[in-house]
């Protein structure tokens, strides 16, 4: 019997994971330059003047996605500015309206890594309104914001306070804590409400910490993905391809890891336990339009007819008047 490592990876590749992996990196990589538009958009008009927060979510970005930004210290180099990017507004009518574009763009990777996801465990995309799918992709984004501002707050105050006790080395500790931290409570967001899966707490988990920690690992060798070295032509493109990469491998990380759990026996039971019940819906939903057509069908034989009714009519008058001669 093979491993379960050998297992997860042909499972993967059998539910088409290196083509959703595929489509998943280029949504998030249209997804990723909107999304910080909106992003810093809103922060510069709701929090901007709290420059010690501003940092921390500045830190906590550029350091999930190495070569994005540009913070402006000595050595840092990325593909965007972080002062253009607070410079941004929203205000305005002509703005409003590229920004609700540019929302609909933001939240695309969301809906494209949800049926990734849910194809390692072979279940169909999530059923309802396409509006209510959206409205949930909007949700799940507001909630990855939140967890950015709340890991930046957490390393405002430890900071702070390791600073006034004079052991900033608890900071740093605190900086790589958080930052882990907050890859794997992004990582769940996805899983759980991105891709609506009903994991048991324990493998969703699982899965969340094991992808964090991969992440770590990458971003050690985040430097030789974003380096250019001597040839000339690769250079120029260095930082939009080192992301498409690194964007790539994140991905390809998120669904290997489902399927590590699918070839599992929780995954397993898991799988047939939503075949049951997407078998269990779509057996009441043949039930109830079964049941609305043979009320409507009830409904159009009870109408009455026009033309028994002018027939008993006719036939009412015609015996009254034998009735009226005798």
């Amino acid at each position: 019997m093979q491993s379960r490592p050998v297992r997860a990876f042909t499972h993967y590749g059998q539910t088409k994971g290196p083509v959703f992996a595929q489509g998943m990196t280029l949504s998030a990589f249209l997804s990723l330059f909107a999304a910080l538009f909106i992003g810093f958009a809103i922060f510069a008009l709701v929090l901007g003047g709290d420059s010690a927060l501003r940092d921390r979510v500045i830190q906590a970005v550029a350091g999930s996605v190495p070569g994005l930004l540009s913070t402006g210290e000595p050595g840092s180099t990325g593909v965007l500015d972080v002062d253009a990017l607070l410079e941004s507004s929203v205000l305005g009518w002509g703005s409003a309206i590229a920004a609700v574009g540019i929302l609909f763009t933001a939240i695309g990777w969301i809906g494209t890594s949800r049926e990734g996801f849910r194809a390692v465990f072979g279940l169909p995309d999530a059923r309802g309104l396409p509006i209510l799918l959206k409205l949930g992709d909007l949700g799940v984004a507001i909630g990855i914001g939140v967890l950015v501002l709340a890991s930046a707050a957490i390393l405002v105050v430890t900071s702070a306070v390791a600073d006034a006790l004079g052991i900033g080395w608890v900071g740093q500790g605190v900086g790589i804590l958080a930052q882990f931290a907050l890859d794997a409570s992004i990582v769940a967001l996805l899983y759980r409400f991105a891709g609506r899966l009903r994991l048991p707490a324990k493998q969703l988990l699982g899965a969340s910490v094991a992808c964090a920690v991969a992440f770590f690992v990458l971003k050690q060798f985040a430097s030789l993905l974003l380096s250019g070295g001597a040839n000339p032509v690769i250079a120029s493109f260095a930082a939009i391809i080192g992301i498409l990469v690194w964007l790539g491998l994140v991905n390809q990380i998120l669904l290997l890891a489902l399927a590590w759990i699918a070839v599992g026996p929780v995954g397993k039971a898991y799988a047939r336990l939503e075949d049951v019940e997407i078998a269990r819906d779509e057996a009441i939903a043949k039930a109830k339009a079964e049941r609305a057509a043979l009320k409507a069908e009830i409904a159009e034989r009870e109408k009455p007819d026009p033309k028994q009714g002018l027939l008993m009519r006719q036939t009412h008058k015609r015996l009254a008047k034998q009735a009226r001669k005798r």
